[in-house]
């Protein structure tokens, strides 16, 4: 199946879909993104996303006309139906569009908008549901972490470094403190069952999948502690688990190649997961 694709609100083959070379979410990484998970057909807490898309917006200073949000609710759900898209993800990017190569612009530039799509297995259970392996990396990424900007180099660079050493995602450390996964937050269990993850801030990326789980963990009266926590913290915890919009709850169970707990899926963990299916419906 070919797939379809949404370019400045017009909808075409993904082969077709064509960006000057002069955009400056090209010439200056000038752009944002956001994906959002499909389950069986339908958006997982779109409107945490496009909350997030709109501070992102903000905090770039790039402006949308009012017709933009109702525009793309309804690109988004055409571009699902078009794609006949099941389970995976629909990403969105915008720029700040087209124009000279100098580091100024002018403010009344008209944005680029990309609509795409992933098709990939997000619900897991079962066989299908395993603990992954994280190394650490030193955080040397820009001071702006909170906007979901495309300028993701190092993110590339710490996957590539956790991939080389046979791990799924990278653990991003400053000043001895994890501050977050390459492409996800990062949260411990301690021994008396208390979640901790970094607070938001400028260092992380508040994550709509993050902050879904602490309102389902408040619902249940789990105790959430908002904290920085240490990889040797880490290592003596629990548990410890990592969330994005295509892991949900994924458990981590080695750090550095040293286990976490028994090295095995934990219970809460595992509990926890569950539980953050079924208030998606799943």
């Amino acid at each position: 199946m070919t797939e379809i694709v949404c370019l400045n609100g017009q909808f075409m083959p993904a082969t077709e879909a064509k960006v000057s070379i002069f955009d400056r979410g090209l010439t200056f990484g000038d752009s944002i993104y956001d994906c959002c998970p499909v389950v069986a057909g339908h958006l997982i807490n779109w409107h945490l996303n496009r909350a997030r898309i709109q501070r992102s917006l903000n905090e770039i200073s790039l402006y949308v006309q009012d017709r933009f949000w109702a525009e793309l609710d309804q690109q988004v759900t055409e571009l699902i139906k078009l794609n006949e898209l099941v389970e995976g993800y629909v990403y969105l990017q915008v720029t700040r569009g087209v124009g000279e190569r100098v580091f100024t612009y002018d403010a009344n530039m008209t944005p680029s908008v990309i609509l795409s799509i992933s098709r990939t297995s997000i619900v897991k259970r079962g066989d299908d549901y395993r603990g992954i392996a994280v190394c650490s990396v030193e955080d040397l990424r820009w001071g702006r972490r909170d906007i979901k900007t495309t300028q993701l180099l190092y993110p590339v660079m710490a996957k590539m470094e956790a991939k080389s050493k046979q791990c799924q995602e990278a653990w991003l450390v400053s000043r001895g403190m994890v501050t977050e996964g390459a492409s996800t937050n990062a949260y411990i269990v301690q021994r008396d069952g208390t979640i901790v993850t970094r607070p938001v801030s400028r260092e992380i990326l508040s994550g709509c999948t993050r902050d879904a789980l602490l309102s389902l963990c408040k619902s249940r009266d789990l105790n959430v502690d908002e904290r920085a926590f240490s990889l040797e913290e880490a290592l003596a915890a629990r548990e410890a688990f990592i969330t994005s919009a295509i892991h949900f709850v994924t458990p981590v169970t080695a750090i550095d190649g040293h286990k976490v707990g028994d090295g095995t899926i934990g219970s809460f963990t595992a509990e926890l997961h569950e539980a953050f299916l079924q208030s998606i419906g799943c």
